[in-house]
């Protein structure tokens, strides 16, 4: 599978077990389904690194590349909810955007957020860090191949072109789960009880932006 023509691939992170250990026991807050804007907490700021470290040997992400956005999702038997097909466009900045081509400005938990341009979008990844096994009965990412390439799309067509040849991303603990933003996904609630940890780091590797991200690490 390459992340090219697909949009996603899978491939293990080799982060240490006490850092995933840690990653469980910081990074989550109970009751919560998830938590925004975590590159401030130290482990999760180690894992940003590591993760750029393993993903920069394996020739996925460039030196200059820096972590923009992480967030901790859980499904458990008390919080749990599916996600209809979409794609993954708001991100935070710094302060209220200016410039042409950042849109839909809005401000959550005291953080901007705005769409930034296409060129800007097809420029980051996300690493999802599973800290627990990811089968396909407690709620695993669901994946579009391909629609990374088709542009921001309208919610109707997102929904009607998301069924189109997906797959199922499954994953062990550690393993990391590559995406385009760009590339269409869902999910379905759990089946089972448990926990289904996962932590959502987000990368760019293009040039000097003309906004600040709210955190680059």
């Amino acid at each position: 599978m390459s992340l090219d023509p697909h949009g996603w691939d899978r491939v293990p992170s080799h982060l240490p077990p006490q850092l995933l250990r840690t990653l469980r026991d910081e990074a989550f807050k109970a009751g919560s389904a998830g938590t925004r804007c975590l590159l401030d907490n130290p482990a999760v700021a180690e894992a940003s690194r590591e993760v750029k470290r393993r993903l920069q040997a394996l020739g996925i992400l460039p030196a200059a590349a820096v972590a923009i956005q992480a967030i901790a999702f859980n499904k458990t038997p008390e919080i749990n909810w599916k996600v209809a097909w979409h794609q993954d466009l708001m991100f935070p900045f710094a302060r209220p955007v200016s410039s042409p081509g950042y849109d839909l400005p809005s401000r959550k938990a005291g953080i901007d957020y705005a769409r930034p341009p296409l060129a800007v979008l097809e420029d980051l990844l996300a690493a999802r860090l599973h800290l627990d096994d990811c089968h396909d009965q407690n709620g695993p990412l669901r994946v579009s191949p391909g629609t990374h390439r088709s542009g921001i799309m309208s919610s109707d067509h997102a929904a009607a072109a998301g069924r189109s040849g997906e797959v199922t991303c499954l994953a062990g603990e550690g393993d990391l789960i590559l995406m385009k933003p760009l590339a269409l996904h869902a999910s379905s609630p759990s089946l089972i009880p448990g926990n289904r940890r996962v932590l959502h780091l987000v990368y760019h590797s293009g040039s000097r932006l003309p906004e600040a991200w709210h955190r680059a690490l």
